[in-house]
């Protein structure tokens, strides 16, 4: 230290230059004074940095919706829009349930919907008194039909009722009482055994 001292008073006496060892060596020693004043001031602790992480943007997954008409014995008969894949009786809860007369049994709460369909719930009694023999009246109606009154026709039960159902949908409805043939599960002795008891 001494020697620097020395150093520094000829070069500033103007007797010896100053060499570029010397110069480095001053550098350094004003950028260690520096780093501890500035270390004292900021309580001793070197600022750290802040890294800012920008969130991904959010993303929305709509569902697909459906809309089906309940109507007949419901507290609230209406359009309803339900998520796709609904059973019936997520369209029977959005109707506010079953109303005091309703034949719970005309319908297959666990069918799945389709969009736009019409689910009818009859009152107790109702569906045995459509099915009056010798009366044009009592024919099945292939395009208005409901899940309950299809499934009164001889071999057809629940699951066939709601492919029939589902194949009017698909195909804007029955042209010819024959066009049942194009529905999975019925076959000519089938067909034949009820085709006299629908009309379209």
């Amino acid at each position: 230290m001494n020697w620097l001292k020395a150093k520094i008073g000829e070069a500033l006496a103007g007797t010896a230059p100053l060499s570029k060892k010397l110069l480095l060596l001053l550098g350094a020693l004003i950028v260690a004074v520096v780093f501890v004043i500035s270390s004292v001031a900021n309580g001793g602790s070197a600022a750290q940095p802040v890294l800012l992480i920008e969130s991904p943007p959010s993303t929305t997954i709509e569902t697909a919706q459906i809309f089906v008409h309940v109507v007949g014995q419901v507290k609230q008969p209406g359009i309803y829009s339900l998520e796709a894949g609904s059973r019936l009786v997520d369209a029977i809860f959005a109707a506010g349930g079953f109303g005091a007369d309703a034949d719970q049994a005309s319908i297959n709460l666990a069918r799945a919907l389709s969009d736009g369909e019409q689910v009818l719930v009859l009152k107790i009694g109702e569906a045995s008194s459509q099915n009056t023999s010798g009366s044009s009246a009592s024919l099945i109606s292939l395009n208005r039909a409901n899940q309950a009154e299809l499934e009164t026709l001889p071999g057809v039960g629940p699951a066939l009722a709601s492919r029939i159902i589902d194949w009017r949908l698909a195909n804007g409805g029955f042209k010819k009482k024959e066009d049942l043939l194009s529905v999975g599960g019925i076959g000519d002795k089938l067909f034949a055994g009820f085709k006299n008891l629908v009309t379209l």
